[in-house]
Order: structure tokens, then sequence, then C-alpha cells
């Protein structure tokens, strides 16, 4: 009987590791942030319950870009500590700070919320990590039909704003990208700003009469003239209480009451699901380089019905009230 008991117990012991594991979230931002709270709540619902998410939080919307290089420090010397089996990288700074820093590493390596294309990066450090993900893009051309239909317009002119950071600047480059290729077969005129500073963004809401929509893009690192960051919510319910031009947004935690009044928007969470899907496959045997880098999932037309009320529009049958 000691015998049998003596094989049970090896056998147990063998297979716990399997399922036990490890996964290392670096944050480029920080937990309150909207977007991040949405991925990780998707990836926590995917995640098997015997996986332990840490996680890092980089901080890079609040904190200046000369402390970039020391955060990441911190995130590397945190991935010596717990040693993972996985590593997610949340958004483009911390794809670009710890790629560099992790490609000699003998580990998986899952993106998500990547707007710049993460092939140039994958193959400057190509080293021994394995590495996957998913990616994010602002649904533009999508965005403006869909506006374009709602406001009854078969021209449009859009004003489109964001902040200057890397997230934005990269993807105003994409979106500008597509308007070149879009504009006329979408019918709009579309003018597209990055703002480093709040006057200058208050400046361009205030101008914005003869347009028809404007779309807020992103908006978190926007700074005053004392080179702080200004807080998203001020700058968001400054913009609703001061436009008189409706607003619509590209991302989920922008839309609501207060806010703009909707859009085809991009959800963190359906990311951080993809992502998790991800992690368990590798965590199941297969190795991330064989994992092929995807879009994230179409997006959602979402609207506050409060905000509609307020600028005198009808939503699309299929537009879902978030109020």
């Amino acid at each position: 009987m000691r015998f049998y008991l003596q094989i049970l117990a090896f056998y147990l012991m063998s297979i716990v590791p399997v399922w036990a594991a490890d996964v290392l979230l670096i944050e480029s931002y920080h937990k309150e942030y909207g977007w991040d709270e949405s991925y990780i709540r998707g990836l926590e619902s995917t995640l098997g319950d015997d996986v332990t998410l840490h996680t890092f939080e980089m901080d890079t919307k609040r904190l200046p870009k000369s402390q970039f290089d020391a955060q990441a420090d911190k995130a590397l010397a945190i991935y010596q500590e717990i040693s993972p089996d996985v590593v997610v990288l949340g958004d483009d700074n911390a794809l670009s700070y710890m790629l560099p820093r992790l490609k000699n590493e003998d580990i998986d390596i899952v993106f998500l919320g990547i707007n710049s294309n993460p092939r140039r990066l994958m193959a400057k450090y190509a080293g021994t990590a394995r590495v996957t993900g998913v990616l994010e893009r602002p649904l533009f051309a999508r965005s403006m039909k869909e506006m374009s239909e709602l406001l009854g317009k078969d021209q449009m002119k859009v004003k489109i704003l964001f902040d200057a950071g890397t997230t934005a600047t990269i993807a105003t480059d994409h979106i500008a990208n597509q308007y070149e290729d879009l504009k006329q077969q979408l019918g709009i005129d579309a003018t597209i700003e990055n703002h480093r500073l709040f006057s200058s963004w208050k400046s361009s809401v205030e101008q914005a009469d003869e347009y028809d929509a404007i779309v807020v893009g992103l908006y978190q690192i926007i700074r005053d003239e004392s080179d702080n960051v200004v807080d998203a919510n001020k700058v968001l319910s400054w913009t609703n209480e001061n436009s008189e031009t409706p607003l619509f947004g590209f991302w989920d935690f922008s839309v609501g009451k207060g806010q703009t009044a909707g859009g085809v928007v991009l959800f963190g969470e359906s990311q951080g699901v993809q992502a998790g899907k991800y992690v368990n496959r590798i965590l199941s045997g297969e190795d991330a380089s064989t994992i092929s880098v995807i879009h994230g999932k179409k997006g959602r037309a979402i609207y506050s019905a409060t905000e509609f009320e307020r600028w005198g529009l009808t939503p699309l049958s299929h537009w879902r009230n978030i109020d």
C-alpha cells in the first residue's frame, strides 16, 4: 500500500506544475486608467484559476518620459524576481521598453493594445524570447461611415483630437494614412490634431463651429502651462461642457453622460480576453512564436441617451445605450 501511495504522491507532484503558473503583466499605464481596468478584467476572466497574475505599472501616462527607462528597469527586476511562465505587455510603451530588455530571455511574451507595427520591433530585437499578441487600431473607417449616417451628412467635416503621447501619435499616423486612402470614398473632410497643452486643446474645441462633429481620441496626458498632467476626467468634462459641436469617441471609456455622445469604439476587455486566450494556449504547451499576431475584435457601437438627447441625435438601430 505504501508503494502505491508513493506512486500517487509522485504523480500528483508531477502534474501540479503543468497547471499552476505565474503570469507577469507589465502595464504601460496605471491600474486606475479605464483602458487598463478594462483589459485586466478581460485577462482575469480568461486565465485559469491556478494562474497567478502579477502586475507592474510603468505609469507612463503620468510620469515624464525621462523616467521611462528607470520604470522599465524596475519592471525587469520584478521579472527576474518572479521568473514568470509568461509575460504580458500592455500597450506600446511596455512593448518598446521591455522587448529590448527581454529579447534574450527564455520567455513567452504576449502583447496587447499595440498601435504601432510590432513586427519592426520584433525584427530589431529578435532573440530567444518568443512573441505574439493582439493589435489595437482605432476603427476610423467604420466610425466615419456610421457617424455620417447618424448625422445625415453625405459630406461631413470632422475634427479629431488627440494628446501628444506615444500611443496617440501612432494612432493619428494610422488614421491619417487611412484618411488619405478613404476620404473621397467616405465623403469626409477630417482635421487631425495632436495637442500637448490643455490651452491649445481648449482653443481647438472652441474653434470648431464649422465642423459637423468632434471625435475625442486620447486625452490622458494633456498638460497645463506648468507641465503637469491635467486630470483626464477634467479634460473630458470641460470638452463636454464647452463644445458646441457633437462629440464622439474611439474608445469606450470616453463615452457616457457628461462625456462624448457615442461611437464605434474599442473595448479594452476584449483585448484582455484575446490576450488571455493566447496565454492559456502557451501554458498548455504552445510556443508563442507559432501563434499569429492578430487584430483585436471589431468594436461595438454605443451611445449615451442623455448626450444624444442633448444633441438631437437618433441612434442607429444597432447602437447600444449605455446610460
